[in-house]
């Protein structure tokens, strides 16, 4: 083939015919570009398989716990596929706006799980933590004892750590104080009126039995949970118990 200019053009070079060198420059540029694909899969895959050992561990706590406290939130410290290979868990937070404690609804726990071992018998070395019983949850729990009391509403006042349960829409008033007593959550009665008058003694008998018959079934629920109060105070959102427990076995699952 003659150009235009009269020479003879140059053939194109064929694959065969491109330097040598320049495959070998692209092959260490393909291996890396292998490398790195394999390392964001590999991420990509572990980072799935980690979510998945971290949905599975806070169910199985969530499951163990439901018995006593109901529907809880569980998060896990650290790597949860590396505390499944031990069946160990350093730390769990256990946390909650909606717990049940016995007939108590809506209360908040908050607490920490240490030590935790999931084989076997599940059991946390060490649980620390507090739980909330709101107001409207004693409320309920004085109207469901068997004095059937009348509470229209609790009304918490942590300046003189007591609550003001009022009844019949605002006719009466009873003052109560919570305690611990021998390690047992106790509600004291301080004073019990009708409309601005003391109570009659009968009322105040009444009262002060359906203190003691929540006072026992919270000591029943403590001694179940194998938690041990340490600390009661009435803030602005309840009675805040602070709990303290070690060498505590999880309750069976729930089914």
């Amino acid at each position: 083939m003659t150009a235009p200019s009269g020479r003879t053009a140059r053939p194109s070079p064929r694959p065969a015919d491109r330097p040598a060198g320049a495959d070998r420059a692209r092959r260490p540029r393909r291996r890396a570009t292998w490398l790195v694909l394999a390392a964001v899969l590999a991420l990509l895959l572990t980072g799935a398989a980690e979510a998945v050992a971290r949905g599975l561990v806070a169910d199985r706590v969530a499951d163990r716990l439901r018995n006593r406290l109901g529907d809880t939130h569980v998060e896990v410290d650290g790597l949860a596929l590396a505390g499944l290979a031990r069946s160990r868990f350093d730390g769990i937070t256990v946390t909650g706006d909606q717990a049940r404690l016995g007939r108590l609804a809506g209360a908040s726990v908050d607490l920490r799980l240490t030590g935790v071992d999931l084989g076997g018998t599940p059991r946390a070395d060490h649980v620390r933590g507090a739980i909330t019983v709101p107001p409207d949850a004693v409320a309920e729990a004085l109207r469901q004892t068997s004095s059937g009391l009348p509470v229209t509403g609790v009304t918490p006042d942590p300046a003189s750590g007591t609550l003001v349960v009022t009844a019949r829409g605002g006719l009466a008033t009873v003052t109560l104080r919570p305690a611990l007593r021998d390690g047992r959550v106790t509600y004291q009665l301080q004073d019990a009126r009708v409309l601005g008058l003391p109570a009659p003694d009968a009322l105040t008998r009444r009262i002060e039995e359906a203190l003691k018959e929540q006072s026992d079934r919270q000591t029943a629920l403590q001694r179940s949970a194998l938690l041990t109060v340490t600390s009661l105070r009435v803030t602005s959102a309840g009675v805040v118990a602070t709990l303290s427990a070690d060498d505590v076995a999880l309750a069976d699952a729930a089914h």
